[in-house]
């Protein structure tokens, strides 16, 4: 099923799961794409871009170019069968194979500097090859895949999170010996680029599949079986060509990267802070038009503003946090972009903005989890003190955008229910007194309120929060093991 013809070729983006649909948007509305088709991870389209519009989606983690989607088979019930048979169906004809990495290059070709340009570090200094290759490897086990690392240094675990490279059947070659770019690759002799590929298989099982075949066994004989049909050449170390294979219950994906780096690593961004694709989902979700005043009250490292401000740079920003080491990175990031003239930033605490009130269009928000940075209270009791001061400087009309962990997105819909309840009593459990400051030596987000008691907390709530919040949107998002909801609020005139 390789692309082809007018419409163009075809595609597949992988993507934070929850965010599909997100980028079935996008996607209409930057490359006119057709046949998009949203999957668990995955969105499937075709496009007649270049490689430049290709890398302008925000949403997406990779872009692939797609070798072949397949229906599920009935496998034997014996390993070595079925793994032959796996083999056979996926791989299918050579033809196939030369049909798209001829596209594959032709799609190099459009933009061979932007290329290069991508393998430099973000200082703009070139990686060592060793270096280089070693960071290779350690991406190709998560980047590939639909589970990415999350932002707050936890890594995916469990079998279906495996990204085999197959080491143990393959003879690692020089650098040296490789083609070293793709026209040397599909004008050596042979079919086409046939006796020279170098390459490696990433293979991903799940479902029922991965309890019979594991991802080793299975990326081991698809990457014998392609070297013995076309004549390619296996190199783990820094090959020129990726093949991504995924079997699943539902579908078998076979696809060939097309850039090197994830579309969600920006060059824009020096040090990186919560998953840009989804600050981008954020940004995107908050509706920001021409001439918007658009608040990060705890902006950390500032991602959702440089997101924001490269995708709607009419727009005009402000980033504000209590953490002086935050906004010195903040600080780096935003010159770093090339953004001064559009992202102001200072220091405040989120309960008391320096800031008039009704003064904000957009106030957009990731409210921490405690797991990348400690907090000195408990998130649930302070979480109404910074809803408060949100509202009040947010305009009637105005948008609320946050990233909430489960754990608060279910609190926050229980207090949205106390506004049409305010005599229910069930609820008054959530309210927690102030917890003592740790006493570890991580970094703390200083937040400081006074304790008050229990109902007027209640009051706080029901009276001046949501009696002018109407929810808009609540959106599940995966942060790799780690499972948040993005929710979108209106601010309106309480009569």
């Amino acid at each position: 099923m390789a692309g082809g013809g007018d419409p163009g070729n075809q595609y597949f983006c992988t993507a934070s799961r929850g965010l599909e649909q997100l980028l079935r948007e996008e996607l209409s509305l930057k490359l006119s794409a057709s046949e998009v088709e949203p999957f668990s991870g995955k969105v499937f389209f075709t496009a007649d871009a270049d490689l430049k519009k290709l890398k302008s989606l925000k949403c997406a983690e990779r872009l692939f170019l797609l070798v072949k989607k397949l229906p599920p088979i009935q496998v034997a019930t014996h390993k070595g069968k079925g793994v032959h048979m796996l083999q056979k169906y996926v791989i299918g004809e050579s033809s196939e194979w030369l049909n798209i990495v001829a596209k594959w290059k032709s799609l190099q070709d459009l933009n061979k500097e932007e290329e290069r340009i991508s393998d430099n570090t973000r200082t703009g200094i070139k990686r060592p090859a060793q270096q280089e290759s070693g960071e290779t490897r350690k991406r190709s086990k998560l980047e590939l895949g639909e589970s990415p690392v999350t932002d707050f240094n936890e890594s995916p675990t469990g079998p279906h999170n495996t990204h085999s490279l197959i080491e143990e059947c393959y003879q690692s070659k020089s650098p040296t010996q490789m083609p070293s770019s793709p026209d040397e690759l599909l004008n050596s002799k042979g079919q086409g680029a046939a006796s020279s590929m170098h390459f490696r298989v990433s293979c991903r099982c799940s479902g029922k599949i991965a309890k019979m075949i594991t991802s080793q066994e299975l990326g081991r004989a698809i990457g014998v079986a392609l070297s013995r049909q076309m004549g390619w050449k296996a190199e783990l170390r820094n090959p020129v060509l990726e093949v991504y294979v995924h079997i699943s219950d539902v579908h078998y994906v076979v696809g060939i990267p097309i850039v090197r780096l994830p579309l969600a690593r920006r060059d824009y961004i020096k040090s990186a802070g919560l998953r840009s694709t989804v600050a981008w989902a954020m940004a995107y979700l908050a509706d920001i038009k021409a001439g918007s005043l658009v608040l990060d009250p705890m902006c950390g490292l500032g991602t959702i503003l440089l997101e924001a401000a490269k995708e709607w740079p009419t727009a005009y920003y402000h980033g504000v946090d209590n953490t002086a080491s935050q906004l010195q990175m903040a600080s780096a990031n935003v010159c770093f972009a090339k953004l001064t003239n559009s992202i102001d930033l200072m220091r405040a605490s989120v309960t008391e903005l320096p800031l008039l009130t009704e003064s904000m269009n957009v106030v957009i928000c990731d409210i921490p989890f405690g797991k990348k940075f400690k907090i000195s209270q408990d998130m649930k009791t302070i979480m109404p003190y910074i809803l408060k001061e949100m509202v009040r400087v947010l305009s009637i009309g105005g948008t609320l955008v946050l990233l909430l962990s489960q754990e608060l997105s279910l609190l926050m819909q229980q207090w949205q229910k106390l506004k049409s309840h305010p005599n229910d009593k069930g609820n008054i459990a959530v309210w927690q007194n102030p917890d003592t400051t740790p006493k570890d030596t991580d970094p703390v987000e200083h937040i400081d309120v006074q304790p008050i008691s229990v109902e007027k907390e209640q009051s706080d709530v029901k009276t001046q929060i949501f009696a002018s919040l109407v929810p808009t949107g609540i959106f599940q998002v995966s942060l790799g093991v780690t499972e948040a909801a993005i929710h979108r609020y209106k601010k309106i005139l309480i009569s």
